[in-house]
């Protein structure tokens, strides 16, 4: 096939096909994340460009130190990695839908996600982990409404963003209903986690983010040729 290369590993008894196009695309995406990611560090910051190569080598003072490796490293960390899992995510439902408008945001699981973390932080008053959950909790439940609307009548592609876009705008007020009735604080808390933020973020939310982009990113590239057998239509890719 055009645009695939055999890799070999260990001699010849492992062979994985590539894509030339993907793997040449990917690495100019690094190659932009590692210069993003150094100028994030040494201009954004206290830090000059040459303090951050020094101290990147292990020759920095112990300020430098503290500013680089307990502040300025684990928020990096963490907006690369949820900027990874947004990326992954956003293939995914693409895929799912047929459809390059089928984003997480689009169909409504972004508003579900966010409507359950408000509650929780709103009405129940929880913790960080309470408000993960209670994200995780609705947009499996926006799940599962968008696929009981769609799922009987076959939809289609479009079908599904159409009534993902509904159901987006219904969990949308209904995130801003619960909005005006919180206490100020409260409010102020849920605005700040709904537009998203970095600041505060250190090695504790580094870790779990790693873990999770560890575990299901390997499965995603393990499965992800069955993903793209869904283009085929859904009786092809039933039979398949």
């Amino acid at each position: 096939m055009t645009g695939l290369t055999a890799l070999r590993l260990g001699g010849d008894r492992i062979s994985v096909r590539v894509r030339r196009r993907a793997c040449v695309v990917a690495a100019v995406l690094a190659a932009a994340l590692a210069v993003a990611a150094f100028g994030s560090l040494a201009f954004t910051g206290e830090l000059s460009p040459a303090d951050v190569l020094r101290t990147l080598a292990g020759h920095g003072d112990r300020s430098d130190e503290f500013l680089l490796y307990r502040l300025a490293v684990p928020r990096l960390l963490c907006a690369v990695l949820v900027g990874v899992a947004l990326g992954a995510s956003g293939a995914v439902f693409q895929n799912l839908t047929r459809n390059p408008l089928g984003s997480p945001d689009l169909i409504g699981f972004t508003s579900g996600s966010a409507a359950g973390a408000v509650f929780v932080l709103t009405v129940l008053g929880g913790g960080m982990a309470a408000i993960a959950g209670g994200a995780l909790a609705g947009g499996l439940a926006t799940g599962a409404v968008v696929y009981g609307l769609t799922v009987r009548r076959q939809a289609r592609g479009y079908q599904l963003v159409l009534v993902g876009i509904a159901v987006n705008a219904m969990l949308q007020v209904l995130t801003h209903f619960l909005l005006t009735r919180a206490n100020l604080e409260s409010a102020m808390a849920a605005q700040v986690w709904l537009t998203g933020s970095l600041n505060g973020r250190g090695w504790e939310h580094v870790w779990p983010a790693l873990a999770a982009v560890a575990v299901l990113l390997p499965l995603l590239a393990a499965f992800g040729s069955r993903l793209a057998v869904l283009e085929l239509g859904d009786d092809a890719a039933t039979a398949l």
